[in-house]
C-alpha cells in the first residue's frame, strides 16, 4: 500500500468522506448546508437551515467503537450556545452504532437532539419540519 493509499484510507479521511456523503444527501434534497468541520469547528461538522429552522450536525462514522453519551454531551454543549430553535443531529452510519446510554441521554436532553443514521437523515429532517 502506498503512502497516498494509507492517507486515503485513514480514519480522518473516512470521516471527511462521510461528512461529504451527508452534505450531498442534504444538497440533493434541496437542503442548503455547509461543511464546517476542521480546527475550531466547535463540534459542528455541518450547518444547515430549512424553513427557518437551524440544524447542526455531528457526523460519526466510527466502525470500531460505538457512539456513547459523551458525543451527545458534546452536541448539548454546542446547542447551549445556539438559539432555542436550533436542532442538534448526530448522524451515524447505522442506528446500531448508538449505545443505549447515548439513546437515553438524547431522549432526556433539555435540547433538541436527534440521533439518525445516514440512510434516514432526509426522512427524519422532513418529519421535523
Amino acid at each position: 500500500m502506498t503512502k497516498f493509499q494509507q492517507k486515503e484510507n485513514s480514519p480522518v479521511q473516512k470521516d471527511k468522506n462521510f461528512e461529504m456523503k451527508i452534505e450531498k444527501l442534504l444538497t440533493d434534497a434541496n437542503i442548503k448546508c455547509k461543511i464546517t468541520s476542521g480546527p475550531g469547528d466547535k463540534g459542528i461538522d455541518i450547518k444547515e437551515m430549512k424553513k427557518g429552522v437551524k440544524f447542526i450536525i455531528k457526523c460519526k462514522n466510527w466502525r470500531t467503537k460505538n457512539i456513547d453519551r459523551s458525543i451527545i454531551n458534546q452536541i448539548e454543549g454546542v446547542l447551549s450556545r445556539q438559539s432555542n430553535r436550533t436542532i442538534g443531529i448526530v448522524a451515524a452510519s447505522s442506528m446500531n452504532r448508538y449505545t443505549p446510554g447515548a439513546k437515553e441521554t438524547a431522549r432526556k436532553s433539555i435540547y433538541n437532539v436527534i440521533l439518525v443514521d445516514v440512510n434516514n437523515i432526509i426522512i427524519e429532517l422532513n418529519e421535523i419540519i
